[in-house]
Parts: structure tokens; C-alpha cells; sequence
């Protein structure tokens, strides 16, 4: 490429990754895999852990400004199946850092803290991450005795989350929140399951993920 091939109207984007961020992202690839196309997986196909539904849901991402939906990977129009299949690695680390890690402020957070809310905010959700940070928060202060109201299990990290987190570091501890965060997550899957028993088949694995969490 030349100086004369760059349009000077398109942005420019360069995409930055931090050494903490590479290495929760190639532990979360450890654990999503490749290619999976299983009927019973409620997101659909799956590449690097990243869903076809997921992939629509987001819509028309075109962070190089071309005028064209970065992951319509084929050009032929739509996000499907066919597009998830030609996902990269460098693919699936951009959507990820932006899509969960920045979105949820990872890197604001204190090792392996917000690592484990980049883990859930792949596997469940931004809104399900930050709401079993809450529940696994609400579990200390019930077991601790801790005199003090109750977080508001609403799926955002605010003021409040943030400030009981901190208080609960100092008091009780990193392992004590990250136990009570594997907790709250094994809690999901097992609610997920009884809720849809189809799939009961995934909750070993589920479980085993919980359990990795934090180390």
C-alpha cells in the first residue's frame, strides 16, 4: 500500500491491546475452542465462543469505516453462519475487547476480578456478569454478618458495587470474593438448567468453568 491508496476521509484504526488483556483473552480461547455448530446451544454457531446470535444481535459494528458491516465477512449482505465460519483470531479479539472487556471496564478492576467478569460477560452477558458480582457481593455480607444494606441486584456496577467491593477486598480478602463469585455463577447454570432441561447435557462443563474462575 501507498500514501496513494489511503483515503484520507476513513478513519484510521488502530487497535490497541493491553499485556493483561491478551492474557485473559487466551485463557477465555482455551476454553470456548473453535468452530461449533451444536442445535441444542441456545446462541447457534459458535467460533472462538462468539455466537451467531451474538454476532447479529450486535448489527452493523464498522469500526474501519468502510461502509460495510466488518463481520458481513462474505459481503453477501447479512450475518450468518457462513460468516461466523470465517471468523479469525484477530477477529474474535477485537469483538471481545470491545464488545465485553471495554464495555464492562475490565482492566478497572483488580486482578482476577475483572477477569472473571470478562468470563461471564462472554459466556452470559454483560448485564448477567455484573449481576452475579452483586449476588456473590450480597453473599458475603449474609455469611459475614456484615451489618450493611444489601446491593441492588440490577446488572450495573456503580458507586455502590464498586465501594463494597473495595470494603470487602480489604476486610475479607481476594479469595473471598472469588469464591462467592464462582458460587453465584455455578447458582446461574444450575437455574439455567432447571429452567430449560435441555441443557443439563453442558452443566458439567459449566461447572468446571466455575471453578477455573479466578486462578
Amino acid at each position: 500500500m501507498t500514501t496513494e491508496d489511503i483515503d484520507p476521509t476513513k478513519p484510521i484504526v488502530v487497535k490497541a491491546f493491553t499485556d493483561r488483556y491478551l492474557r485473559a483473552f487466551a485463557k477465555l480461547l482455551g476454553i470456548e475452542g473453535g468452530y461449533v455448530n451444536d442445535k441444542v446451544d441456545r446462541g447457534g454457531a459458535t467460533q472462538f465462543g462468539i455466537s451467531l446470535r451474538f454476532l447479529v444481535a450486535e448489527g452493523k459494528i464498522d469500526d474501519d469505516g468502510d461502509g460495510f458491516a466488518d463481520f458481513d465477512i462474505d459481503m453477501d449482505g447479512d450475518i450468518d453462519g457462513a460468516d461466523i465460519r470465517q471468523l479469525t483470531i484477530l477477529d474474535a479479539k477485537i469483538l471481545y475487547k470491545e464488545c465485553f472487556w471495554n464495555r464492562l471496564d475490565c482492566g478497572s478492576f483488580p486482578e482476577p476480578i475483572g477477569e472473571m467478569l470478562f468470563d461471564q460477560a462472554v459466556n452470559g452477558g454483560l448485564s448477567a456478569a455484573a449481576k452475579l458480582l452483586q449476588r456473590a457481593l450480597n453473599a458475603i455480607t449474609r455469611d459475614k454478618r456484615f451489618r450493611t444494606i444489601p446491593l441492588k441486584v440490577d446488572g450495573v456496577i456503580g458507586d455502590q458495587t464498586r465501594a463494597r467491593l473495595d470494603t470487602y477486598l480489604n476486610r475479607f480478602g481476594e479469595e473471598a470474593i472469588v469464591a462467592a463469585y464462582r458460587e453465584a455463577v455455578k447458582d446461574r447454570y444450575h437455574a439455567i438448567v432447571r429452567s430449560n432441561p435441555s441443557q443439563a447435557r453442558f452443566l458439567r462443563g459449566w461447572l468446571n468453568r466455575a471453578d477455573r474462575l479466578g486462578r
